[in-house]
């Protein structure tokens, strides 16, 4: 369960507002509290820095993860140390 409607409520804004300013639809915003939808990583944390919370206010069961991006430069199967 996340907690997005409790803290915008919170915190006094309305759905336009946080819309407007992540660029997305006020039903995108109510498909994500509804868990319809989820936001994409970069939304999760603008919504955050908006609402000048933390990720895990907004989804309290959330877990961090480090995530990798290994296209970026190519990829190199072989470790170099054996």
């Amino acid at each position: 369960m996340n907690r997005i409607k409790e803290v915008i409520t919170d915190k006094g804004l309305k759905l336009s507002y946080i819309a407007d300013r992540l660029d997305c639809f006020n039903t995108s915003i109510s498909m994500w509290i509804k868990e319809e939808r989820y936001p994409t990583q970069s939304q999760l944390l603008k919504m955050a820095r908006i609402l000048k919370t933390s990720v895990r206010d907004l989804y309290p069961n959330a877990k961090r993860r480090t995530y990798w991006d290994i296209k970026e430069g190519g990829c190199d199967v072989e470790d170099k140390n054996q």
